[in-house]
């Protein structure tokens, strides 16, 4: 099998083995494994640098007290990773930490040649956008306190990840419905009224409010269409139609939540999009459509994902919006 320029999606657990749940079929034309091959062994083991593989889940080490993820939603990092036939082959890695796995979009560049890292830089693209050496935060750490603790941010967001079916916008059948749910995390109940299980092979379009469905499957085409990280804001149904014979709410009854979306894609193997929950409206009707808007691009009291990344990011190892774990 050539190795090409190519994208896929992984699931690994957020814990120290980084044990591989999941991998989408594109992982065979980036380094040259089967699926199959991969599922169950440690991501980490794959890191051709010379860093210290340990470092790399450090990064989503750190929880609270009662285990829920309070770090950083989102990373960024260059990495070059053994490929089957011994040969480095450099990926950006975008990372999403939810309940207790990491959900990752693989992109491979084949054709640059190797150098080597020897230290674990990322970017954290949420929140305040800082840049992360974690090799050297981590040596800093053990030298002051043997725990070795990292950086989580103080405030928890309510988050959940999905990963879609591949998406091809010509499809006809899929210009009403959009792409089916492969996976979703099970906190997706902390941002709409529905089940994890239930929603494996659920059309992802039939939990968008109605006045949103255009605009995200605009979404969808841009993610389809770009290697980029793509931002959007939309409403979801509180409380869709998921289970045949259950109550139905109507549209008009049915409580909007605006969430921002984060997504990416892989080329052929589908798209992995990280919801984080903004507020809950009301439904708009006739004579509320000016209040409902109104509620829509209403404050908040943090940035959001796109004006984070586009901005100008520090180089400082920490912001002041985080502290270190106790």
């Amino acid at each position: 099998m050539d190795i090409r320029p190519s994208s896929y999606i992984g699931i690994h657990s957020s814990d120290s083995s980084t044990k591989v749940l999941y991998v989408t079929e594109g992982v065979l034309h980036a380094v040259g494994y089967a699926p199959s091959f991969l599922v169950n062994k440690q991501a980490k083991d794959f890191i051709a640098d010379s860093m210290d593989q340990d470092d790399y889940p450090l990064l989503y080490a750190s929880s609270n007290e009662d285990g829920t993820d309070n770090t950083a939603s989102v990373y960024s990092m260059w990495v070059n990773i053994k490929s089957a036939r011994g040969m480095p082959v450099l990926h950006r890695i975008v990372s999403f930490r939810c309940d207790h796995t990491v959900i990752y979009l693989g992109i491979t560049f084949p054709q640059v040649p190797f150098k080597d890292h020897h230290e674990l830089e990322v970017e954290q693209l949420d929140r305040e956008a800082k840049r992360l050496n974690v090799t050297r935060t981590k040596n800093a750490l053990e030298q002051s306190r043997p725990s070795g603790q990292m950086f989580v941010t103080r405030g928890q967001q309510a988050k959940c990840a999905v990963v879609l079916e591949h998406y091809a916008p010509s499809i006809s059948n899929r210009q009403v419905t959009g792409p089916c749910i492969r996976f979703a995390t099970s906190s997706i109940d902390r941002v709409l009224d529905a089940d994890y299980s239930d929603l494996i092979g659920f059309p992802f379009l039939k939990l968008v409010a109605p006045e949103d469905v255009l605009l995200v499957t605009k979404f969808l085409d841009r993610l389809v269409d770009s290697c980029d990280v793509q931002f959007e804001k939309f409403c979801l149904l509180s409380r869709p139609y998921v289970i045949s014979g259950d109550i139905v709410v109507p549209d008009c009854e049915n409580v909007r939540v605006l969430v921002e979306a984060l997504g990416a894609a892989s080329s052929s193997d589908g798209m992995v999009l990280l919801l984080r929950k903004i507020r809950s409206i009301s439904p708009p009707t006739p004579g509320t459509m000016h209040q409902y808007l109104h509620a829509r691009s209403g404050s908040e009291e943090e940035m959001s994902l796109l004006e984070i990344l586009t901005s100008d990011p520090e180089t400082s190892c920490a912001a002041p919006g985080w502290s270190l774990a106790r």
